[in-house]
């Protein structure tokens, strides 16, 4: 999805960085005298109407409950779920069960059983849309990688404190900040997959996908370093409007150079299909489409850091 103009998103609270979710994931984000000056500029997007999913003239609720309607959105670079789930087994058995192909009664989840149970609208998972959370692990490699993207978001600063984007975090509630948020929403998960397998069964699947983090967030550590080490070492100049000395995983494609470009790819491309495809179970998406272009990213981040130091000296 495009971004509105910067001008419409100076003064909201999502200034720092989602770009392409605002135009639907706004609502209770905005105040009064910003949702009265989209609507008298005629805007019908960014409004968060439901027409989104419930599409216009018949608003049906059987539309809006098949996995197709969220096909528009959930694509793409940063959160492929369309295409990680329709080639998943259990998007595949959706399909032949629409087409007729399996019966009606065949258990065959679609992407509103498992994010809007009971017809939830939060749309809530445990590890939030960047998978980073608090408390820190007690796995101290972990720790320290998981302060690092923490860093690299600008949420904490280089001293480990938090930052003014925690609050921006917390007003879009894109993150679980405590322990009893993240296991309120995996239990809920566990509940909803208990309706097709056991409790073990999704345990361990789950489990599965929280390593799938823990491993993709030590290679993401070891790049942002890398780069932070070329802002240090004066190699290449960081932009003014980061803040502290870590790269900004925010910028997207804004990012000056090419090598702060690989770590934004690694970061918000590669790194959302590794622990997003073991989420939705389907491990050939997160290992070929994730895991293996992020190990390719530092590769590249590696060589190009090598590179640039070469040519100052």
């Amino acid at each position: 999805m495009k971004a509105m103009p910067t001008a419409h998103w100076q003064p909201m609270a999502l200034t720092e960085g989602m770009k392409g979710c605002g135009g639907c994931h706004k609502i209770g984000l905005k105040t009064e005298a910003e949702l009265r000056e989209l609507k008298e500029e005629g805007a019908g997007f960014g409004t968060a109407s439901c027409d989104a999913c419930h599409t216009r003239h018949i608003f049906s609720v059987k539309e809006a409950r098949q996995p197709q309607a969220c096909r528009t959105c959930h694509m793409g670079i940063d959160h492929p779920q369309w295409e990680m789930y329709s080639s998943s087994k259990h998007g595949v058995r959706f399909l032949l069960k629409q087409t007729g192909i399996l019966p009606e009664t065949v258990a065959a989840p679609a992407c509103q059983t498992c994010h809007m149970q009971e017809g939830n609208h939060a749309v809530k998972t445990a590890w939030g849309f960047l998978a980073v959370r608090l408390p820190m692990p007690k796995d101290e490699q972990w720790a320290s990688d998981r302060a690092t993207i923490l860093q690299g978001l600008g949420v904490l600063d280089p001293e480990g404190e938090p930052t003014a984007r925690l609050d921006v975090v917390k007003a879009a509630d894109v993150a679980r900040l405590t322990q009893e948020d993240w296991q309120r929403e995996r239990d809920e998960m566990i509940k909803t997959c208990n309706g097709c397998h056991s409790v073990n069964f999704a345990q361990r699947e789950l489990e599965k996908g929280d390593q799938m983090i823990r491993e993709a967030d030590h290679l993401l550590a070891e790049a942002i370093h890398i780069v932070a080490g070329l802002y240090k070492d004066g190699i290449i100049d960081k932009a003014e409007s980061y803040a502290f000395a870590f790269p900004d995983l925010l910028t997207f494609h804004d990012a000056p150079t090419v090598i702060e470009q690989r770590l934004f790819l690694m970061f918000l491309k590669h790194r959302m299909r590794t622990f997003q495809g073991a989420f939705h179970a389907n491990p050939d998406y997160a290992l070929w489409y994730g895991w293996s272009e992020m190990g390719r990213d530092l590769s590249e981040i590696k060589l190009m850091g090598e590179e640039l130091r070469m040519k100052h000296k």
